[in-house]
């Protein structure tokens, strides 16, 4: 299956939720992979990587400078592997200009990827790039994280039209979900934003907004910093990690047409 991660905005966490989820599926033991596709190369520093010091990325495979194997990294094997990015792919639309790059080889990677792991976990990079076009037209699954405040409304259904573009285009089953982040449980303005201006506008355009959420938080940030991990591979506990299983738990449900209680309503 492949789910990916988009928004035309910066700093709704793509990426922490990319790793995440990838994260949570490889502690069920299903063989997951996060391809970056954002050339800032954050999935890497995820792990404890530097982008910049890499000796093949995504880029190196697509301009066919190496091979698959030279360029995938485990994290947790063998349920975790990594495809990192870093800030060459920023050159992809120059190189496809310049017939350096065909659209046709990113996809052939999607597809083979989609073969070899059970879930292709996708972050993009936070414009409406042809990278982004690209993933639209073959994922199963858009993902799109948003935090709940005045600008999210505009963007969200920008993106929800673009989508229905692909659904009409031919990638027929694409389905869509918007996920909550960065949600202040004390802050009314935050369920009165998701629940009267978000979630009616969006559910009218076919796209299902998940009850669970991302809650605002600095220890993702810590994991990362601290232990070179997403926060669900902590070996501290803590709630987020059931905040993420819970959230994936929900966007299976929705994927397989079950029915799904708040839990945890907003």
């Amino acid at each position: 299956m492949i789910i990916s991660i988009v928004n035309n905005k910066g700093g709704v966490l793509k990426t922490t939720l990319a790793t995440n989820l990838a994260a949570c599926f490889s502690l069920d033991n299903k063989k997951t992979i996060v391809l970056d596709l954002d050339g800032q190369g954050n999935v890497a520093a995820t792990f404890g990587k530097n982008p910049y010091t890499l000796k093949n990325t995504v880029m190196e495979y697509l301009k066919g400078e190496c091979e698959l194997d030279d360029v995938v990294i485990g994290e947790r094997e063998p349920y975790l592997h990594i495809l990192p990015s870093n800030d060459e792919l920023n050159y992809f639309d120059f190189y496809l200009s310049n017939g350096i790059l065909k659209v046709d080889s990113l996809k052939d990677l999607i597809h083979k990827l989609d073969e070899i792991y059970d879930y292709v976990i996708i972050d993009t990079p936070p414009i409406m790039s042809s990278i982004v076009s690209t993933v639209l037209s073959i994922t199963n699954v858009a993902l799109i994280p948003f935090e709940p405040d005045q600008y999210a409304v505009l963007g969200l259904r920008r993106i929800a039209m673009a989508s229905k573009k692909f659904i009409e285009k031919g990638n027929t089953n694409l389905k869509v979900i918007a996920i909550p982040t960065k949600v202040n449980n004390r802050a009314n303005i935050h369920k009165e934003i998701i629940n009267i201006a978000i979630r009616p506008k969006l559910t009218s355009q076919g796209v299902y907004v998940t009850n669970c959420y991302i809650s605002s938080s600095t220890k993702s940030t810590a994991a990362v910093g601290y232990e070179r991990v997403p926060i669900v591979l902590s070996i501290q506990k803590n709630k987020f990690q059931k905040e993420y299983d819970s959230l994936k738990n929900e966007i299976i449900g929705y994927i397989n047409g079950e029915e799904y209680g708040q839990e945890k309503e907003i």
